[in-house]
């Protein structure tokens, strides 16, 4: 590997690069890739600014710091040229008044356990699937262009990915605050890759553009203004994941509040959830998908499924997750929850967060105060 101070550019057009990627995106399960000139202003980096002054990153300290480096990757890497951006699904849509508890339905507790749990954490690590699909994109562009160097990461770096991928015309930024893609939805995770690549033919950097590189699925043709397109411009005047959220953590103007966000207590935060607002998980084991289950984007994708590729099998639900029950998870030893979890989203929270969690859902579906 050279030294990063010595890499230079390598040039493609927009309509090589489409080329490849046509062949390349199935072949690795790649659903959209797309990509930014670097450096790049970003339209709502004053947004964001904001938000962190505000302290609505929920404690999550990683999420302030260095926010010069976050917002503009070019800081540390004079070298990079592009930024690719990678999509894959993990679930096909929600259906309209999913039943789940992760989606705000309602079960008793002797329901599978499994539907408490975000539908992104039911099966292995995205961040290895997804990794791994990307390397294979990466291996095949090295193949057409031997000098590309290319860095990927999987929510592992200090990107701003749902920026660079509404950039790169992956999708738009809606009240949710999630990327979502007119045709699939938002059950999308995303991979930004820093890279030499000087893609001839892109437009002035900081303006989004309409569509991909590549797409499985062709995005609803909409105008696109000027570089400062409103994050939410496809949502309109719906507001049903603000009235759905039980703790109001959702704001147009303001952002999420990860403080108040149920995905921030039961898998972010090792102590417990906002003093009185335990009742406020409900159901819900780890995460939330309720903000996206009630959009009506993915109720839409989720009637059209049948249009597009199936998901990866690596997202779903594990075999072996059938051996345990919600009450064996509040006690679960350290032990059994690294035979069961490792290597999977649900890593995430420790054995102490799912001991805790499992208990304050026991709690609340007895109705405990």
């Amino acid at each position: 590997m050279k030294n990063k101070s010595d890499i230079q550019p390598t040039a493609v057009s927009q309509e090589q690069l489409r080329a490849w990627l046509a062949g390349l995106c199935p072949a690795a399960g790649i659903e959209m890739m797309g990509a930014v000139p670097l450096p790049c202003p970003l339209p709502h980096r004053k947004h964001w600014d904001q938000w962190i002054r505000q302290n609505r990153y929920g404690g999550l300290e990683y999420l302030a710091r260095e926010p010069d480096h976050r917002a503009d990757p070019h800081l540390n890497n004079p070298w990079a040229k592009s930024v690719l951006v990678m999509a894959h699904r993990y679930t096909a849509g929600w259906p309209a008044n999913d039943s789940a508890p992760s989606s705000g339905g309602k079960a008793p507790e002797a329901s599978s356990w499994v539907q408490r749990v975000s539908r992104y954490a039911r099966g292995d690590d995205y961040h290895k699937v997804l990794l791994k699909a990307m390397k294979q994109v990466l291996h095949g562009l090295r193949a057409e262009l031997p000098d590309l160097i290319a860095f990927p990461a999987t929510d592992t770096g200090p990107y701003l990915e749902r920026e660079y991928a509404w950039l790169a015309g992956l999708g738009f930024l809606g009240h949710n605050n999630c990327l979502i893609h007119e045709k699939l939805g938002s059950g999308l995770f995303l991979g930004v890759a820093l890279s030499n690549l000087e893609i001839h033919g892109l437009p002035e950097a900081g303006q989004p553009v309409a569509d991909a590189f590549y797409s499985m699925a062709p995005r609803r043709r909409i105008p696109l203004a000027s570089s400062f397109v409103p994050p939410v411009h496809m949502c309109g005047s719906c507001t049903r994941c603000l009235d759905a959220c039980p703790t109001d953590a959702l704001d147009i103007s303001k952002g999420m509040d990860a403080g108040l966000c149920l995905s921030s207590w039961s898998i972010e935060w090792r102590g417990q959830a906002p003093e009185g607002m335990d009742h406020k998980q409900g159901g819900l084991l780890f995460g939330c998908d309720i903000c996206q289950a009630v959009c009506p984007w993915n109720n839409k994708a989720d009637r059209n499924r049948e249009h597009w590729a199936r998901v990866n099998s690596s997202y779903e639900e594990l075999p072996h997750y059938c051996d345990l029950k919600l009450l064996d998870l509040e006690t679960i030893s350290d032990e059994k929850f690294r035979e069961f979890f490792h290597k999977t989203p649900l890593w995430r929270c420790h054995p102490e967060g799912m001991r805790r969690n499992a208990q304050r859902v026991r709690k609340n579906l007895k109705g405990e105060d």
